[in-house]
């Protein structure tokens, strides 16, 4: 295993109101950006906030912060029943040595908190 982190982010921080959208394009992934656009007013916040939580413990996950990384360079992708993963570039990928990773990636958000937790193993062996 190379790391753990987990993160809580306040979801009224993340209101696209309140934040700006430069703010927002500065933090957030293009597709992420696409995405909120598209929910409803009420569930944008919480969408910006459990993905914001997703950045903070995936970085903190590796031990590096955000050297090496910009958030918007962490895009928080759901498939189709739901279940999140953590998404990078494969020059993103190279440079923080990523290639053959395994990133797990848990979210949750209850009432005022948006809550991630991320663990990355070192990519060998079947899974």
């Amino acid at each position: 295993m190379r790391g753990i982190g987990v993160d809580a982010v306040a979801i009224e921080r993340m209101d696209i109101q309140r934040m700006g959208m430069h703010v927002v394009t500065r933090l957030f992934h293009p597709d992420e950006v696409a995405e909120v656009l598209t929910l409803t007013f009420t569930r944008r916040a919480e969408f910006l906030a459990s993905r914001f939580a997703a950045k903070e413990a995936f970085v903190k996950a590796l031990g590096t912060g955000f050297r090496g990384i910009a958030p918007k360079d962490i895009c928080v992708a759901v498939d189709a029943m739901g279940r999140p993963s953590i998404v990078l570039d494969p020059a993103i990928q190279a440079s923080m040595n990523l290639q053959s990773a395994r990133i797990h990636l848990s979210l949750t958000h209850e009432k005022t908190l948006a809550i991630a937790f991320v663990v990355v193993e070192d990519g060998y062996g079947p899974f």
